[in-house]
């Protein structure tokens, strides 16, 4: 029988082993003594074949063994020497080699082409796995597997319970929702029928003074045919028709006078019904009835049981810990809104019982509880400190340049809406994922933006002298158009009128929603132009007083403060602000202000006109155009531009207050 090329034959009982040939030679039917062996290929070669092995691209870099070095003979592997897992790096080549220093697993290509090794202890993988069954890895390997067998068991169980307690809540706050919605309507119900009741006191006060008056003018009617007839029956006697009618003189004098009382008290009162303004204001709002506050987390409370349970392994504890900090810094602990609410509604009507409660106190009372439930009752954020989070990319695939975000005011806690003017665009942005979910173009370069009830925003077209609408429920949408006199920039929503300044000619003007002006201001009281670049205003109302407008005016440094009839009431200047451009209300008396050429977040407190900074260069604030800010979240957004800053353009900035 040949014996199979490279290899050993079978020995038989007292004969010789057999010659180990040159195996490529051997495979043509040649036997010729070998004169080196390629460990990497397994294979004998004569002095031809190594040269040409030395010389193949393929196998140029195997280190061939020399006859003095090289094994007499090439044996069966035995079944700890087989091998079945191919390297990652060489498809090819099966993993034999365990490198201990760099904890590697290695085939015979890695050794030759990784110079790391070189100098390290490497076994083959045969020698090493007789003692690994028995070390501490494996042992360990095989508890922390049981380990992690229980823990998923466990979680498991306590995620069925989480689920119960997930169904139980949303009941309790289902019938807390629906118990403060029948509230609500009684309320409505209430207030209609008093109005209608009032309505129907109106028309019949008129109407009876109406139908005396009317009663009145039939009276007199009927004296004045008698005096007439009577007058007609003495035609011919003179001295009877004398009498007559001197008699009908006097009366009809008398008929004149209450004729004339007759005419003034016809002057019945007249009247209009009024939509409350708090009311279309609390309809508008997303967050009218109420809102869903995280209270303490409930995986936090199954990690604490977890933890009372059984000792974790150390990595565990450390994710734990950090889980429980993280959740703690993102979910500020207070009493739920509705609960709150229903409290104090409770005491109220315990106190006040024949008192109704107006909308306009429900509604200051659930942005009360809202805002006192996140910022425990500090309102004032001229102390505040923010910390710097991850930009929020907002340059899309359908981009044709770079973004140039001129406004972005916030729809709800998880929604914003950003202009961005060199792309024609209205962006929706989701802050949980930090994405842009919806895009909608508009005919030219947008730049200010103002939301309105009923899920609508306004945007200026400045180029065109015109005012988009624009639906923002669900994904923006355009609506109607409205042509205006001028160059349009800043723009903001009040009792059913839009408040708009323009650069050219540079004014403020109130028009209702059709873009027919009803006021407008231009000039101070001694005649000089009031305004040089009004690229923004806000509308604010402080302490429930008449809403007021806060304009902002690039070039000449100043806030303007104007009444909503356009008479100014003060201006604000302070030398760290340059530029002012974007404003937001925060609170009561406390606003925003972007400067732009000074580089930073300001708050203006209204009251006392004192400016401080809140964000600056440190911060990573340059060129800041619009802010927003989410009191629930405690989240500020600015934009920022400056030619030739991409960096700038297509990033929204994000800070968290400390």
């Amino acid at each position: 029988m040949d014996a199979v090329p490279g290899r050993k034959a079978q020995i038989a009982s007292g004969s010789a082993p057999d010659v180990t040939y040159c195996q490529p030679c051997a495979e043509d039917g040649k036997k010729i003594l070998p004169e080196a062996f390629c460990p990497v290929c397994k294979e004998f070669l004569c002095s031809n074949c190594a040269r040409v092995h030395r010389n193949q691209k393929i196998t140029k870099s195997h280190a061939l063994q020399d006859k003095d070095s090289m094994p007499s003979s090439f044996h069966e592997e035995s079944e700890d020497e087989k091998f079945t897992e191919t390297c990652q790096l060489h498809a090819k080549e099966f993993i034999k080699y365990y490198c201990s220093c760099h904890d590697a697993l290695l085939c015979g290509d890695c050794l030759i082409e990784n110079k790391e090794h070189r100098s390290c202890k490497v076994e083959k993988i045969s020698q090493v796995a007789k003692q690994y069954k028995q070390g501490a890895e494996y042992n360990n390997l095989k508890t922390g597997l049981v380990q992690m067998s229980s823990d998923i068991g466990k979680l498991s169980h306590n995620i069925q319970a989480i689920m119960k307690s997930v169904e139980e809540e949303s009941l309790t706050n289902i019938n807390e929702l629906r118990k403060f919605r029948t509230e609500i309507n009684q309320y409505l119900d209430k207030r209609e029928n008093e109005l209608l009741a009032e309505i129907d006191q109106k028309k019949r006060t008129s109407k009876t003074l109406l139908d005396e008056l009317k009663s009145k003018c039939t009276n007199m009617k009927s004296s004045i045919e008698k005096l007439k007839s009577e007058l007609q029956a003495q035609d011919d006697i003179s001295n009877q028709l004398l009498i007559v009618g001197k008699r009908a003189i006097k009366e009809l004098t008398g008929l004149q006078t209450a004729l004339q009382q007759v005419r003034r008290r016809s002057e019945v009162p007249r009247y209009k019904f009024h939509r409350d303004p708090a009311t279309e204001q609390l309809i508008a709002s997303e967050k009218a009835i109420g809102g869903l506050e995280d209270g303490e987390s409930t995986s936090a409370l199954v990690d604490q049981q977890r933890q009372q349970q059984t000792t974790q392994e150390q990595w565990q504890q450390e994710t734990m810990q950090q889980h429980k900090k993280h959740m703690k810094a993102v979910s500020q602990k207070g009493e739920s809104t509705s609960a709150l609410g229903h409290q104090e509604r409770q005491q109220q009507n315990e106190q006040q019982p024949r008192q109704p409660v107006t909308m306009q106190q429900k509604q200051k009372h659930m942005q009360g509880v809202s805002q006192k439930a996140h910022f425990k009752g500090r309102a004032d954020l001229s102390q505040a400190k923010f910390s710097r989070q991850p930009d929020i990319s907002v340059k899309t695939s359908v981009d044709s340049s770079d973004c140039l975000l001129t406004s972005v005011v916030l729809l709800s806690v998880e929604r914003l809406l950003l202009v961005d003017r060199y792309n024609y665009s209205l962006k929706l942005v989701d802050t949980n994922n930090n994405k842009v979910v919806s895009q909608v173009k508009v005919s030219s370069e947008p730049w200010g933006m103002c939301l309105l009830p009923g899920d609508r925003a306004a945007v200026t077209l400045p180029m065109e002298g015109k005012i988009q609408f624009v639906s923002t429920k669900g994904n923006a949408t355009l609506q109607d158009v409205v042509k205006v006199d001028g160059q349009c920039c800043g723009i903001d929503f009040c009792d059913d009128n839009l408040i708009v300044s323009f650069i050219h000619p540079c004014k403020v003007v109130l028009m209702d929603m059709k873009g027919n002006v009803k006021k407008s201001v231009d000039k101070d009281s001694i005649g000089k132009p009031l305004f040089q670049d009004p690229w923004y205003l806000a509308v604010t109302r402080e302490n429930q007083t008449p809403p007021v407008i806060y304009v902002t005016d690039c070039r000449t440094n100043t806030i303007t403060k104007l009444s909503i009839s356009l008479e100014v009431l003060q201006s604000y200047q302070d030398p760290i602000l340059k530029s002012p451009c974007g404003l937001a209300a925060v609170e009561d008396n406390q606003l925003l202000v972007c400067g732009w050429t000074s580089n930073n977040i300001l708050l203006l407190n209204t009251l006392t006109g004192k400016i401080t900074q809140l964000l600056g260069k440190e911060e990573g604030i340059k060129w800041p155009l619009s802010v927003a800010y989410c009191s629930l979240r405690k989240m500020l957004f600015v934009t920022c531009n400056h030619s030739g800053r991409p960096e700038l353009k297509n990033f929204v900035k994000v800070f968290n207050l400390v």
